[in-house]
């Protein structure tokens, strides 16, 4: 009971300062939960994590709010995800609320324009920063480098193509998945009697019976005759 309560202790101290810090978006949101899940507490791994959001990506609602969800899941069971979402939620929307009756208050005044031409481009550079962030992290382990850049540009071009999202998504899925098993297919058992593939006997494969003047054969003759 107490490792337990001392779990969702952790989750409600993470995830509230998360709710209350995380600005960006979805995108910076789950590069600063990536950063302290994998890389700081180790609750996860990083391709768990990855598929994780590959998950978040295929249902509908808030991507960062659903990996927070699935993270208190798997940290604590069901009272980690109420945990994790109550805290993350709560002090979020009670900021947004209050930014909203503040601009709805202040935000048409003149003076008010250079601070908010100011942060536009500090939450794009944000975004942009978790974004090479996490694709960096996330072709790092796929096999292969080309493939899923080309599939993830293909995907972006479909969407804004006008393709459907869900559609671009599921098709970009199955290419992936086709690509994964192709590019980890096994490759067939090397010949251990070569060394390297070059194609020269190795070392180990010279039998002493089949030469007379190795240090083996010198070493028994003496003790044979």
């Amino acid at each position: 009971m107490a490792h337990a309560t001392g779990r969702l202790l952790e989750i409600a101290k993470l995830f509230s300062r998360l709710g209350c810090l995380a600005f960006g978006g979805p995108a910076a949101h789950i590069a600063m939960l990536e950063d302290e899940v994998v890389e700081r507490r180790r609750w996860l791994d990083r391709q768990h994590f990855l598929d994780l959001i590959g998950a978040t990506q295929l249902i509908p609602g808030p991507n960062s709010t659903e990996m927070v969800l699935h993270v208190g899941y798997e940290r604590a069971g069901l009272r980690g995800l109420l945990v994790a979402g109550a805290c993350f939620i709560g002090p979020a929307a009670l900021l947004t609320g209050l930014l909203a009756w503040a601009y709805t208050r202040w935000g048409l005044l003149p003076s008010v324009d250079p601070l908010l031409a100011g942060l536009r481009p500090a939450v794009m550079a944000i975004i942009l920063g978790a974004l090479l962030k996490l694709g960096k992290k996330a072709l790092g382990s796929a096999p292969g480098t080309a493939a899923p850049v080309i599939l993830a540009l293909g995907v972006a071009s479909a969407v804004l193509a006008g393709v459907p999202e869900l559609t671009a998504l599921a098709a970009g899925g199955l290419v992936g998945t086709a690509l994964f098993f192709a590019l980890r297919r096994p490759q067939g058992p090397s010949n251990p009697e070569y060394s390297g593939g070059g194609g020269a006997p190795s070392a180990e494969s010279d039998s002493p019976a089949q030469g007379t003047g190795g240090p083996t054969a010198a070493a028994v003759g003496p003790a044979a005759r």
